[in-house]
């Protein structure tokens, strides 16, 4: 803050005025009184209205340095503030600005489709430039990971597997080096429900068959993996006794097992797993969710199965991660004013017919939910049971 000096008059002119009533006394007492009065004038002058502005200019000429300092500090936290006050203002976050959108897998997979499909709708809702970036590593962990420390100001935004994520920081997979509340949520974009599906050389109809099962073999990319999750956590549920079998290298190899009758089964997102139904090679005999599949309408959802009360806890904690679905999420601190605009440009972008086309064309569902309802999805997961917890720690255990 620059300083002012305050000074109020005090009364020299006033004291200038009494020359003239002096004037009667003799000459002797009045060259001497004339002397004083002069030197009176003289100090009253100084501490009048002249001195003042003088003291003025002094403490001004004092104080420069002072002055550097604050408004060097003051430029800074506008700086630093820009994008927290910005918006109060009605200046945006993001108007001519270069934004992050951070894919946490590889080129073209589902994320990065769906990533570079909302980039374009993106800048046109923020009026900024996106660029989408690509790093892969760690199940999305690398990227988390490099998100938490990034800096706040909305401009890096990254997209990730919510359950994936969630998983690991329940599981307490090895690398984690956030909470699952830490971020700022944006969005969830998408939450493609999963099914499990068997093979059409098996004796398995309908999740009856499958309920009790003995010898039963789930097809799984490893520990960690959704598939390895789901496989961990229906096996109790449904009262399975068998084995997982790891070692696939992704989806397309735990179809091919499935198929080709490696294993009796394996699961994933509906999107996926709805090609091998369509040609009859596999056959879907439950959704991992809490409500059916228009596509697929006789084959049942997890909840509405008749389970114990534990098998249900399990259950609901289950399909709440599974909830969590595709998140966008920005680092901790971003200010509330640009989340909001990042939030409104997803749900405009989700909304745009041209996208919503496009994304259908390609297979990608729609599952828009706002960072403030997304990160409720998060809070309920982290109020999962215990047993659900220590079921997430074996599914990402080596063992």
């Amino acid at each position: 803050m620059r300083r002012s000096a305050s000074h109020a008059p005090n009364g020299g002119a006033g004291a200038r005025g009494h020359g003239g009533d002096l004037m009667k006394a003799t000459r002797t007492r009045s060259a001497v009184l004339s002397a004083l009065l002069a030197m009176l004038a003289l100090v009253a002058s100084a501490c009048g209205g002249g001195g003042a502005e003088e003291g003025a200019e002094e403490e001004q000429a004092s104080a420069p340095a002072a002055d550097t300092t604050e408004a060097e500090e003051a430029t800074e936290a506008d700086e630093a503030g820009r994008a927290a006050t910005g918006a109060q203002s009605g200046e945006s976050c993001y108007e001519g600005e270069t934004a992050t959108f951070v894919v946490s897998y590889g080129p073209g997979g589902g994320y990065d489709q769906i990533a570079r499909m909302l980039a374009p709708y993106l800048e046109e809702e923020l009026g900024a430039t996106v660029v989408v970036e690509n790093q892969a590593g760690a199940g999305g962990l690398l990227a988390a990971n490099n998100l938490l420390t990034a800096e706040p100001d909305g401009l890096t935004f990254g997209f990730f597997s919510g359950q994936g994520q969630a998983g690991s920081v329940l599981g307490g997979a090895e690398g984690v080096q956030f909470d699952l509340l830490d971020f700022t949520y944006i969005a969830r974009v998408s939450a493609d429900p999963r099914v499990l599906n068997v093979g059409a050389q098996t004796d398995y109809q309908t999740i009856e068959d499958v309920r009790g099962a003995e010898g039963f073999t789930f097809a799984s990319a490893g520990p960690g993996g959704s598939d390895h999750i789901d496989a961990t956590v229906l096996y109790p549920i449904l009262d399975i006794e068998g084995d997982i079998i790891t070692g696939y290298d992704g989806s397309a190899e735990t179809e091919l097992a499935v198929t080709s009758g490696d294993t009796d089964a394996a699961s994933g997102t509906f999107g996926s797993r709805y090609p091998p139904i369509q040609s009859g090679d596999q056959r879907a005999v439950l959704v991992i969710g809490d409500e059916r599949i228009e596509e697929i309408p006789d084959v049942p959802a997890l909840l509405e199965l008749d389970l114990s009360e534990e098998q249900m806890a399990l259950a609901e904690a289950h399909v709440a991660l599974q909830s969590m679905g595709r998140m966008v999420w920005a680092p901790p601190g971003v200010p509330v004013e640009c989340a909001a605009e990042l939030t409104a440009a997803f749900e405009a972008a989700l909304s745009d017919p041209e996208l919503v086309e496009q994304l259908e064309t390609a297979d990608q569902e729609i599952g828009y939910l706002s960072g403030e309802d997304a990160i409720e999805v998060a809070q309920s997961i982290l109020e999962a049971p215990e047993e659900y917890v220590a079921l997430l720690e074996q599914a990402y255990s080596s063992q």
